[in-house]
């Protein structure tokens, strides 16, 4: 093999395993867990997570658990898992409230959990749409 194959096989080799570190990197980084109230308290892989680990958690707002500070955007819950409302984690979620936000509706939360205080901090909040926007748009598309 003449010497200038060996540079270009050499060369492309090395960009090729940089370009494989950077995607394994960026995967690594971006890739988030998702776990019901009960998997995040109780399973091992809930237990394994570190306090700088996102994750996002689904569950049901619990009624009466809603604490808006308009002021300073602060919104305060606790969700509870659909499958077993025994189990229940307190959230804190710092921006804006969703206007379909109420207490029994679906929401997902992205940030991380804090085991020993049982809360968890949000750097997202998304909310299931209500139903009743579902039916409206079943009866439009009748004839």
């Amino acid at each position: 093999m003449k010497k200038s194959n060996r540079k270009a096989l050499l060369a492309i080799l090395v960009i090729v395993v940089g370009v494989g570190f950077l995607i394994c990197r960026g995967l690594s980084s971006t890739s988030v867990y998702y776990m019901t109230v009960a998997e995040l308290k109780t399973s091992s892989l809930g237990q394994q997570l570190s306090r700088n680990q996102s994750v996002r958690v689904g569950g049901k707002v619990i009624e009466n658990s809603i604490d808006y500070n308009q002021r300073e955007l602060v919104l305060r819950f606790a969700l509870r898992d659909e499958s077993r409302p025994q189990q229940r984690i307190d959230a804190v979620y710092r921006g804006a409230r969703p206007d379909a936000f109420k207490a029994d509706i679906e929401a997902l939360l992205e940030g991380t959990y804090d085991r020993g205080q049982n809360l968890f901090l949000a750097k997202t909040l998304l909310v299931k749409c209500p139903s009743k926007y579902e039916s409206d748009l079943k009866q439009e598309d009748k004839p």
